[in-house]
C-alpha cells in the first residue's frame, strides 16, 4: 500500500513512513529536481512504506541522488543501509561525525539496545552497514545539489545531538530542522524538546535558535512532524520550551539525581499544557513511542551533571 503522500509548496513533498504503524511521525522529505534529495530515511521499520512512496513519485531505483539524514539517530537515518542497497546510485549523506557509525553501526546499535531494550525492534529495526564508498561526509556550509539551481546548504547545528544538521533550501528559504527544535504534534498544536542522552547541549541548542531566528526562514519543516503552522512564532516558542525544561529539571534534582524522580517532576510540571494529548489514546502513544519525558529528563540531567554551573537564562 502507498503511505500518505503530503504536497507542499514548491516541490517539497512529505511521505509519511507510519513508523511503528502510526501517522504522523516520521516524515520523508522529498526535494523535488533532476537530482532528487530525500530528507531522512526513517528506520528500518519503515524502508516498504519509503519505497513505495517513492515509487507513487515515480522515483525509482536509479532516480535518487541523496538520501541526507539530520542526524544519525535511527528513527532519522536508520533506514541508510537499506536504502544504500535499493537505490544504488544514491549517496547516502550525514555530519562527519556519524560517517563512521554509518559505516559501522555496531556502537551505535549497542547504545541504542541499552535504551530502548527490545522496544527497539519494533520501533527502529536494525541500522544496516553503509559501504564507505557510498557515504558522504557533510559539515558547515556544504551544499547538496538538486539539479535545476536548486540546492540545499549545511547548517551545522549540535545541540540535540553533536551530529546534527539542519538544511536550508535555496529555492524557498524552509528550513529542515531535523529534532534540533523538538517533536511537533499538529493534531494537539503542541511542541515539546527533544532532549536526549548522551549529546544533548542545552546552550548549544539555543544557539541553534538564534542562527534559525538570523535567517528567518519561510518556513520550519519538523521531521516529527510536517511544516509549522503559519503565524505562530516556533522558534521563541522552542527557546520558551528549552529554558522550561531546564528550570523544572534543575530544581528537581536539588532534591535527587535519581532519573525516576526527574522525570516524575517533569511530566507533572507539564501535566496541564499536555492534558489533551493524554486524553487521546492515540496522541499519547506517538508521544510516547520515542521515550519522550524520561529521554528528555535524561539529556537533561546528564547535560547539568557534567555542566553543574551552566546559566539558564531568563528567556
Amino acid at each position: 500500500m502507498t503511505p500518505p503522500i503530503i504536497r507542499y509548496p514548491d516541490g517539497i513533498i512529505a511521505i509519511d513512513c507510519e513508523m511503528a504503524g502510526h501517522r504522523g511521525l516520521i516524515a520523508a522529505f522529498v526535494i523535488e529536481g533532476p537530482n532528487p534529495i530525500i530528507v531522512e530515511t526513517g528506520p528500518a521499520t519503515v524502508m516498504p512504506d519509503l519505497t513505495a512512496g517513492l515509487s507513487a513519485l515515480g522515483i525509482g531505483p536509479g532516480d535518487a541522488a541523496t538520501f541526507v539524514g539530520t542526524h544519525i539517530h535511527l528513527d532519522h537515518a536508520g533506514a541508510g543501509g537499506d536504502v544504500a542497497a535499493e537505490y544504488p546510485s544514491a549517496i547516502v549523506a550525514v555530519h562527519e561525525w556519524g560517517v563512521k557509525h554509518m559505516a559501522d553501526p555496531s556502537k551505535l546499535m549497542a547504545s541504542a539496545y541499552r535504551v530502548f531494550g527490545e522496544r527497539l525492534d519494533v520501533l527502529f529495526g536494525p541500522l544496516k552497514p553503509v559501504p564507505a564508498e557510498r557515504l558522504r561526509a557533510l559539515d558547515e556550509g556544504d551544499t547538496i545539489d538538486a539539479g535545476g539551481g536548486r540546492h540545499l546548504r549545511v547548517l551545522y547545528t549540535p545541540g540535540h545531538a553533536r551530529h546534527h544538521i539542519t538544511l536550508h533550501d535555496s529555492q524557498t528559504g524552509a528550513l529542515f530542522v531535523g529534532d534540533s527544535m523538538g517533536v511537533y504534534l499538529p493534531e494537539a498544536g503542541i511542541l515539546r524538546p527533544a532532549t536526549p542522552p548522551p549529546d544533548f547541549d542545552f546552550h548549544l541548542a539555543l544557539a541553534a535558535l538564534d542562527r534559525y531566528r538570523e535567517l528567518d526562514p519561510a518556513t520550519i519543516y519538523f521531521s516529527h512532524f510536517g511544516p509549522a503552522p503559519a503565524g505562530r512564532d516556533m522558534i521563541a516558542e522552542a527557546r520558551r520550551k528549552l529554558i522550561e525544561y531546564a528550570k523544572i529539571v534543575r530544581e528537581a534534582m536539588r532534591a535527587s539525581e535519581d532519573l525516576d524522580h526527574v522525570t516524575e517532576r517533569l511530566v507533572e510540571a507539564t501535566a496541564d499544557e499536555y492534558a489533551a494529548v493524554r486524553a487521546d489514546p492515540e496522541l499519547s502513544a506517538r508521544f510516547d513511542a520515542l521515550n519522550a519525558f524520561r529521554s528528555s529528563a535524561a539529556g537533561y540531567l546528564r547535560y547539568f551533571q557534567q555542566n553543574p554551573e551552566a546559566e539558564i537564562p531568563d528567556r
